[in-house]
């Protein structure tokens, strides 16, 4: 399941005071729910066991949710329950970790292996670290940097750190060093057969060697060597970050969309 449903990003979540409360409905996984400005939301959820149907829908209806970032599959359950769609759905690349390293190289596009050839005769070597706030300091100002000049916000550091506190073995750092000196990193999150794709730096020698390339790769090795299925990379945004969206698109990633935003109005 994603990030945002798994047992341990509650336990993170509640660690840094969120009111979040578990949902059951039939047909579905727990649903975790938090409770913001007065409104209980769902976040790529509910998880559905196959199609849902009316009984689902019924309860959903009486479940007292407001809003629902969806996973997908499920809009017309959504409209018998009464939501109404605000968003449309964003995109989501999901790289499958089976197989051999040749077999996820042979699904690579010809441009993203050629990079990742360049990188693998470059002058780094690559680390992977147990996430540490105080070890990784310097990658959460380049971040927090690099938010600022591009104009975006992810997921605040707090629950970075929360989810670390919780979980200390499912969070790490890949980083590339050339020397003492790192040039590039990765963050990733895992829970149950999934890793999540968290945060990404790089500076402009990294990028000259096309370090990420690199990066991505052994982190995926890893993550399959040690029974990782799936490797979430996050939204696809074609329009407002063109280049990561190819980054992640040249991977072989299925490019897949979600089901969009809905809100459901006390009186419907």
């Amino acid at each position: 399941m994603p990030l945002q449903q798994h047992p341990h990003y509650a336990e993170a979540l509640r660690h840094i005071g969120c009111d979040i409360r578990v949902l059951h409905l039939p047909g579905a996984e727990p649903v975790q729910t938090i409770r913001r400005f007065g409104l209980t939301c769902a976040m790529r959820g509910p998880i559905w066991h196959g199609a849902p149907d009316r009984q689902g829908a019924a309860a959903l209806r009486r479940s007292g949710l407001r809003l629902i970032n969806s996973d997908g599959d499920d809009r017309a359950t959504l409209r018998a329950a009464g939501f109404v769609q605000a968003h449309t759905p964003a995109y989501v690349a999901e790289l499958s970790l089976d197989g051999s390293p040749d077999t996820r190289r042979a699904r690579m596009t010809g441009k993203w292996r050629n990079a990742l050839r360049r990188a693998e005769n470059a002058p780094f070597r690559i680390q992977k670290e147990r996430y540490s706030k105080t070890r990784h300091q310097w990658l959460l100002a380049e971040d927090a940097r690099q938010q600022r000049a591009k104009g975006f916000r992810s997921l605040p550091h707090a629950v970075l750190d929360a989810f670390a506190a919780v979980q200390p073995e499912s969070a790490s750092v890949f980083v590339a060093r050339s020397g003492k000196d790192p040039i590039a990193a990765m963050l990733f999150l895992t829970h149950g057969m999934v890793a999540t794709y968290h945060l990404g730096w790089t500076s402009p020698t990294g990028r000259a060697c096309a370090s990420h390339n690199a990066i991505l790769t052994h982190a995926c090795n890893q993550f399959a060597h040690d029974g990782i299925v799936r490797l979430d990379l996050g939204s696809v945004d074609t329009v407002n970050a063109p280049g990561l969206a190819r980054f992640k698109i040249g991977t072989g990633a299925n490019i897949r969309p979600l089901g969009g935003t809905w809100v459901r109005l006390p009186w419907l």
